[in-house]
């Protein structure tokens, strides 16, 4: 039997990993990628990989730093159709203005003196 590396994953994490392949299907994480080692995955699809871990972890409260880092316009939107979907109480750090409209209920601005 194959066991692919996101099933060692999500049970190393204790995700519901029906939850976690779908985050991943959403992501447009690809099977041909399910056998290669995590640690030779590209930085996008590794940030796939914790975007989809992060969301099948339940929480109250995310917290995200800078989530578009790594991904291109393609990955972008399916981070925010990821989010659309599940709708998780999320505080993020992101410099992408396109991507603030779409996603914040709310913001607030950091100015220095």
């Amino acid at each position: 039997m194959n066991v692919s590396i996101f099933t060692y994953f999500a049970n190393n994490y204790h995700l519901d990993y029906t939850l976690f392949l779908n985050n991943l299907r959403i992501l447009g994480v690809e099977r041909d990628v399910f056998n290669v080692p995590i640690e030779n995955m590209s930085n996008g699809q590794k940030k796939k990989i914790e975007f989809a871990k992060s969301l099948g972890i339940p929480a109250e409260f995310y917290i995200w730093d800078e989530p578009l880092n790594y991904l291109d316009v393609i990955n972008q939107t399916q981070i925010e159709t990821m989010l659309s979907e599940y709708k998780p109480t999320l505080l993020f750090v992101e410099h992408d203005q396109t991507f603030i409209s779409n996603i914040a209920s709310k913001t607030v601005e950091i100015i220095p003196y």
